[in-house]
């Protein structure tokens, strides 16, 4: 990866990849963590096992994104700085909050990250400008992230179960992490010494906020959470799995 702004030559949304990316590594090794609380807690032998993949995945994941933190960093990025200070602000919260919280916390985001992966198998042309290795870590990290994202919610289920304390997560979930997204894109390109473009906003804000912008597309989905008796699998997109499996290793080969 050589070029900068690589995502279609907009800084703004190189910036913004960058970001999520820079707060992958800390994220998963808190999921990891909040779930393992819990564990000692369980008692169905399968969702055991679901646990142990579960850590495997995450753990895999938290690898190959500190790798394309490092590419990231390569061409002018401070990506690992992202992760730095995303884990020095993830410290701050977990010293505050009960476990209960902290797997709470984890369910949401597992559900944002999975509704997120959901968009990018059934949208995968907006990935189109981006590096191939690139758009192939992002498929991958999508397809595994739909297989494990009930989990937690599983877990939670089965060890705290309380619904409102979940709506809670939801809630403020959706307003601190946008934010922190956006905090870190605006200091990576600031540390770039790159002002964007109208141009580039523009971009930016059809992106997000456009008719089939990622916003629009989720928030149906994100809030799905908010319903009584919800399950992360009532959405069954099991069959985005087989078929990106499928596509991903036939261009392997």
């Amino acid at each position: 990866m050589k070029q900068r702004f690589f995502f279609g030559g907009n800084g703004l949304k190189s910036a913004f990849v960058v970001a999520l990316s820079g707060s992958f590594p800390p994220g998963e090794k808190e999921f990891i963590q909040s779930v393992r609380l819990f564990l000692d807690q369980v008692r169905d032998p399968e969702l055991i096992e679901d646990v142990k993949d579960f850590t495997a995945q995450e753990g895999q994941h938290s690898l190959q994104h500190k790798l394309l933190n490092e590419a990231f960093d390569r061409i002018g990025y401070l990506a690992t700085r992202v992760s730095e200070q995303f884990e020095e602000i993830e410290q701050e919260w977990i010293e505050k909050r009960s476990d209960a919280d902290r797997l709470a916390a984890t369910v949401v985001m597992e559900h944002i990250t999975a509704v997120m992966a959901h968009f990018a198998l059934t949208r995968p042309e907006e990935f189109d400008p981006l590096p191939d290795s690139v758009r192939e870590l992002l498929l991958w990290h999508a397809i595994e992230e739909i297989e494990h994202k009930s989990v937690a919610f599983d877990v939670y289920e089965e060890c705290v179960g309380d619904r409102n304390r979940l709506r809670r997560q939801l809630l403020l979930h959706m307003i601190l992490f946008p934010l922190g997204i956006r905090d870190f894109q605006r200091m990576l390109l600031r540390e770039l010494g790159h002002a964007p473009t109208w141009k580039e906003r523009g971009e930016m804000a059809r992106y997000l906020l456009g008719p089939r912008g990622l916003v629009v597309s989720v928030l149906p989905r994100y809030l799905a959470l908010l319903k009584p008796g919800f399950h992360p699998w009532d959405m069954d997109d099991s069959h985005l799995v087989e078929e990106w499996k499928d596509r991903l290793q036939t261009a392997l080969n």
